[in-house]
């Protein structure tokens, strides 16, 4: 027993390092989903630790898809550890948008369901700009957003924007469970072998 202990302590060891070791990062994407919107598209830029500062050369535009009634902003893999900082910008137009749902997927996985009345609270917000006012509706679970034509947008809380961006998937529970597939299979092969003997 002591012998077969000792066998699988490099196997564990290999194990270990398979999943912790880096490897290949997934795109995290954010999506808003709207019940009532108007304009073109929206803009989430983003500061890096490289360029603390916001502008147009860190910059996602997504056209709004009005079939969906959402927005979709893809963060490329290479930001992974390095944004500091995500403001979201509204269509210029004077309206009241009304906001259902917020989802932050990254690998094939949705990391993070908000409520908008959660997502759009007043300590997630750390500031804004030609906005007139943010209400929320929890009973209706839903966050109307009045805006303006001149530049209107928000700024994320830095505790926010972290809980976003520490959603790159990593793969690392897959790798987990890979090598829980591989080490039951091999543990039931030596119990048959030693069965068979």
């Amino acid at each position: 027993m002591k012998k077969q202990l000792l066998y699988l302590i490099p196997v564990f060891v290999l194990m270990t390092a398979f999943i912790l070791l880096p490897s290949r990062t997934s795109s995290l994407y954010l999506r808003i989903y709207f019940e009532e919107i108007a304009g073109d598209h929206c803009t989430l830029y983003y500061s890096t630790d490289a360029m603390d500062v916001f502008c147009l050369g860190q910059h996602q535009t997504s056209e709004i898809d009005y079939d969906r009634k959402m927005v979709e902003f893809n963060l490329d893999p290479s930001l992974d550890g390095h944004i500091t900082g995500l403001r979201l910008d509204f269509p210029n137009t004077e309206q009241l948008l009304c906001i259902d749902s917020v989802t932050v997927s990254s690998g094939g996985v949705i990391k993070h369901q908000y409520s908008p009345c959660d997502f759009f609270a007043d300590e997630n917000i750390a500031s804004l700009h030609n906005i007139s006012g943010i209400s929320s509706v929890p009973s209706r679970a839903r966050v109307y957003i009045a805006t303006s034509p001149e530049e209107s947008y928000l700024i994320f809380s830095d505790a926010l924007c972290r809980q976003i961006t520490d959603s790159y998937s990593h793969y690392r529970l897959t790798k987990a469970a890979f090598c829980v597939f591989l080490l039951a299979c091999f543990l039931l092969a030596r119990k048959k072998i030693f069965r068979a003997e």
